[in-house]
């Protein structure tokens, strides 16, 4: 997925009509430097986010009626995304042929199933969807790949791990893993790791042995 510029600059337009007093980056920047915790659950993210609405509200001491329009924006991570054309498609013909998918994100929230709605994916196409929030490790700690291969019920050894970052496949590819970067602009010139440039080739790639 990648993040999607028009639905960005629509939560933009809604956070500068709840609250004018923001600066326009307020509230990623207040993401980004968000120190935690995460929530571990889906049960725990309206809890996460009264808590980093308020936060924010109380660093720009906002007035009590705009606390309360931040609070119904309130879950807006998920709706910032987009699938690129090739995802779709891909992830039907695997399912076709049989193979479980599993998600294994570190973004930090666990409620990848409205992430992936909202970016056009259907979430009962994966057998399992792990945030590293939920999980407690980040990719590429190897503790987060046997996490997702214990949730397919696969060996790692069983399984086939697409990433677009090399420190990623290399550490998937370390546990057994066949690794494989998605390369989409062509930019990492390393012989050592398996690659494809887009999710077409991929369903080719997977068909030939290692």
């Amino acid at each position: 997925m990648k993040v999607d510029p028009a639905a960005v600059a629509a939560l933009e337009a809604r956070l500068a009509a709840a609250a004018p007093a923001l600066p326009p980056s307020a509230a990623a920047d207040h993401w980004a430097a968000w120190p935690g915790p995460w929530p571990r659950s889906v049960d725990d993210e309206p809890a996460f986010w009264r808590a980093f609405w308020g936060q924010l509200a109380a660093r720009y001491t906002l007035a009590d009626a705009t606390v309360v329009a931040l609070l119904e924006i309130g879950a807006f991570y998920h709706t910032c995304f987009t699938s690129f054309p090739d995802a779709a498609p891909c992830l039907r013909v695997l399912r076709a042929r049989g193979l479980r998918l599993a998600v294994l994100t570190n973004f930090e929230l666990p409620s990848i199933d409205q992430t992936l709605r909202n970016a056009g994916l259907n979430p009962a196409w994966f057998t399992a969807l792990l945030s590293s929030a939920a999980i407690g490790v980040y990719k590429p700690n190897p503790s987060a790949y046997f996490a997702a291969a214990a949730a397919l019920a696969l060996d790692p050894g069983q399984c086939a791990f697409v990433d677009d970052l090399p420190e990623n496949v290399t550490a998937a590819c370390a546990i057994g893993m066949r690794g494989i970067l998605l390369d989409r602009e062509c930019a990492h010139t390393s012989s050592a790791i398996e690659r494809v440039n887009d999710l077409f080739s991929l369903v080719d790639q997977l068909a030939r042995p290692q």
